[in-house]
């Protein structure tokens, strides 16, 4: 006896557009922590710090933005 197929499913293909800009759409730029700490003037010990805090490693990657404001409220706070 010959054995009946089964019916699969078709495959679904990923939705690009949501892993991937658009040509004509405009992204903040990121950049590398080291990168913008050294940027904003931002000392070895304080950005030793920010990346124990916030679980950043060398590679992590912020904009200018977020890693201003980030930078400013850990260089504002008291510690206790």
């Amino acid at each position: 006896m010959a054995k009946k197929k089964r019916k699969t499913e078709p495959k679904q293909l990923l939705k690009l557009e949501t892993k991937f800009p658009r040509l004509d759409e405009k992204r903040p730029a990121t950049l590398p922590v080291d990168e913008l700490a050294k940027r904003e003037s931002v000392s070895a010990p304080a950005l030793a710090g920010m990346k124990t805090a916030y679980g950043w490693s060398s590679n992590t990657r912020l904009t200018i933005e977020d890693f201003k404001a980030k930078a400013r409220s850990w260089l504002n706070s008291t510690g206790r």
